[in-house]
């Protein structure tokens, strides 16, 4: 299966006749002025992605003088299902280090016996086969129908060179392929150039092209990136940019609510990088945030905005709790403490507001357990509500994370400021809140164990048919539930298999940079201190050890 370029929508009808067709439902203008009956529409993306291999082996035994026919007539280069190790199976016989190798050789110095019966894909069409693959399609975000799929390639140029740079940056990365490598760089610079331009052209009506265009850029810094901390921080200068051209168009009269959700949701994707490299949000944030706020005035869902500023505000408490020198006993410490509890105060109110807003079903039933975690899922009513629940459930996590932090760090003033009850609501809302992240994944995420038809009844609403560009925060959010204060070990055991498949999977460096940090995580809890978890425990009749 390879793509074969954006074919023509039109109606057989008219494709025949060589005339335009306006593509109208059941039957198209042309076919009803001369009375014909409209044979409809060929479905897009059979058409865009199909298998030519019968076709070209053909051509080239009549080319080349020879009987012989295709004895394996599936041209794929590797399907949704195949593991990792497959795709490194075929790449590797079709690739080699020396760039003069993969130059297609004359007619004259082949021989008809040595005709492959499987057509090897080039290089960039391996690398855009993956992304498609592993990328774009079977994902619960991803495009449905043919004119979703078309849209990604509304801009071929720009489009598939960025599509080809993530998806030679995966298959690299599994393969350990050098020249792969350079050549998703070489695509990826290109495509900053072609980005650039698109921008620059500022045509209103390729304002999707744009925005998906960069947040691909992010997405490839994701994949290729040396260290999660590294990575995630050049990510965000492309979210910067995606959302300061969003910024500059709205508000969009034929879009409900002016198409803020656009800009939130790129809001609530830069907490991560801000948070992971300690640094504080900029004041452009706040600025976007302010600007969000009036586009929102009224609406039940404005307190998606009484959200983002309660992760800002953790975020900003947290940068000067960890760049600010403290005496515990002193009434600075007290204060910060405080500020702290009142924050986890401010979440909690949250939580019942969302619940209002975005409420979710807890399912339950038999399924693969490494899929499914204890066998629950949740059922949401759009994947925009499956993704802001996580983004509050991560930074409720870490307020709780900060004040269990507290308790050992400043134990006078924890002693003053944080009663036992309140000690303990930080456990019970930790672990509670770890365990959603993981029951939520099937909403996120499919892993490859579950049946397509299976994955259907997790799936939510989607509106960005974005395919995996979610799937980023989802590992942070998985990090962050395995490894928290006084989870059960099957916590971390769930999440940490989760990235590994999703390694195996994408070749996501992301997502082996966070299996790292979660090994190490794992290595200093049988180092650290368990005496203060032990205590707190045996106070409310639990001994549980961590």
């Amino acid at each position: 299966m390879v793509y074969c370029g954006k074919a023509s929508q039109g109606c057989q009808n008219c494709r025949t006749r060589r005339i335009k067709c306006d593509k109208k439902r059941p039957e198209c203008s042309q076919c009803i002025r001369v009375s014909k009956k409209c044979p409809g529409y060929r479905d897009q993306l059979s058409l865009m992605f199909r298998d030519e291999s019968s076709k070209v082996i053909q051509k080239a035994h009549a080319q080349w003088g020879s009987s012989g026919s295709p004895t394996e007539p599936g041209g794929s280069f590797a399907s949704t299902s195949a593991s990792a190790s497959a795709w490194t199976d075929e790449c590797s016989s079709n690739n080699s280090d020396s760039p003069s190798e993969n130059k297609p050789m004359p007619p004259s110095e082949l021989a008809p016996a040595k005709i492959p019966n499987k057509v090897n894909l080039n290089m960039e069409q391996q690398g855009l086969q993956f992304y498609i693959d592993r990328y774009l399609l079977h994902h619960p975000d991803s495009p449905r129908t043919s004119e979703q799929v078309a849209e990604y390639f509304s801009r071929s140029d720009v489009a598939q060179n960025v599509m080809i740079a993530v998806g030679l940056a995966g298959l690299s990365n599994l393969l350990g392929n050098k020249n792969m490598n350079l050549v998703a760089r070489s695509k990826y610079v290109a495509s900053l150039k072609q980005t650039g331009q698109l921008i620059a052209s500022n045509d209103p009506a390729g304002l999707v092209a744009r925005l998906r265009s960069v947040v691909s850029l992010a997405l490839f810094e994701i994949v290729q990136g040396r260290g999660s901390r590294v990575a995630v921080g050049l990510a965000s200068t492309h979210v910067n940019g995606a959302m300061a051209i969003l910024r500059s168009v709205l508000p969009l009269p034929q879009v409900p609510t002016g198409g803020v959700y656009g800009v939130l949701q790129l809001l609530f994707s830069m907490f991560i990088p801000y948070q992971a490299t300690s640094t504080p949000l900029p004041p452009g944030f706040f600025e976007t945030l302010k600007f969000c706020k009036q586009l929102m005035q009224g609406v039940t869902e404005g307190c998606l905005i009484d959200l983002a500023t309660a992760i800002a505000r953790l975020l900003q408490l947290s940068v000067l709790s960890e760049h600010t020198a403290y005496t515990d006993g002193r009434p600075a410490v007290d204060n910060l403490i405080q500020q702290f509890i009142e924050l986890d105060n401010t979440f909690g109110d949250l939580d019942k507001r969302l619940r209002e807003i975005f409420p979710f079903i807890e399912n339950m039933g038999e399924y693969p357990p490494e899929a499914v975690f204890r066998g629950k899922w949740h059922k949401y009513n759009a994947i925009w509500a499956a993704r802001i629940w996580n983004h509050y459930r991560w930074a409720h996590i870490l307020t709780n994370q900060k004040l269990f932090k507290f308790i050992s760090v400043y134990p006078i003033s924890s002693s003053r400021v944080l009663p036992a009850p309140q000690r303990v609501k930080c456990y019970t809302t930790i672990e509670r809140l770890a365990e959603d992240i993981l029951i939520s994944v099937p909403s996120h995420w499919h892993h490859p164990m579950l049946d397509p038809e299976v994955t259907r009844e997790f799936e939510a609403d989607g509106f960005g048919n974005s395919g995996a560009v979610g799937v980023p925060s989802l590992l942070w959010h998985l990090q962050v539930a395995g490894c928290a204060p006084n989870v059960p070990p099957e916590f971390w055991d769930w999440a940490y298999n989760v990235m590994q498949v999703v390694w195996g999977q994408t070749g996501m460096l992301h997502a082996k940079s966070l299996s790292e940090i979660m090994e190490e995580h794992r290595s200093k809890l049988g180092r650290g201190p368990t005496g203060l978890v032990l205590k707190l425990e045996e106070e409310h009749g639990h001994m549980r050890i961590y």
